[in-house]
């Protein structure tokens, strides 16, 4: 899937869905293209996730909300092992990805943070 907001798209070789955020979403935008990324980690069985959210600016505190509340549950639900999340300088970006991942980093599965997305790749075949 692609469209202005987000590209999400599968990579075999490393069973992993990858969201690629391309602007920062509206806060439709934004629970729209987890869900389709949801979707297709149900599809492919993927054990792997990679969030690109370099471009996503800061995360508005009810949608961090929806993701630690709604999202998570059921992206844990499918099985998900690794999460790789590669973030930008911007601080307010890093703000809202820490506040997300430190409510479910103790749900069973390995987190990481990156600054470029083939350094998650790689960790990914580790």
């Amino acid at each position: 899937m692609k469209n202005d907001v987000v590209k999400i798209t599968y990579n075999k070789d490393i069973d992993t869905v990858v969201l690629e955020w391309i602007t920062t979403p509206s806060s439709a935008e934004f629970k729209e293209g987890l869900t389709s990324g949801l979707e297709l980690l149900k599809e492919t069985k993927a054990r792997h996730w990679i969030g690109d959210v370099r471009k996503i600016g800061a995360i508005d505190p009810a949608d961090q909300d929806w993701s630690n509340n709604e999202w998570f549950p059921q992206a844990l639900a499918t099985g998900l092992k690794k999460m790789g999340v590669i973030i930008s300088d911007d601080v307010f970006n890093k703000m809202s990805v820490e506040e997300i991942m430190s409510k479910v980093e103790s749900a069973g599965f390995e987190s990481q943070y990156f600054d470029d997305i083939n350094k998650a790749f790689q960790w990914m075949k580790g």
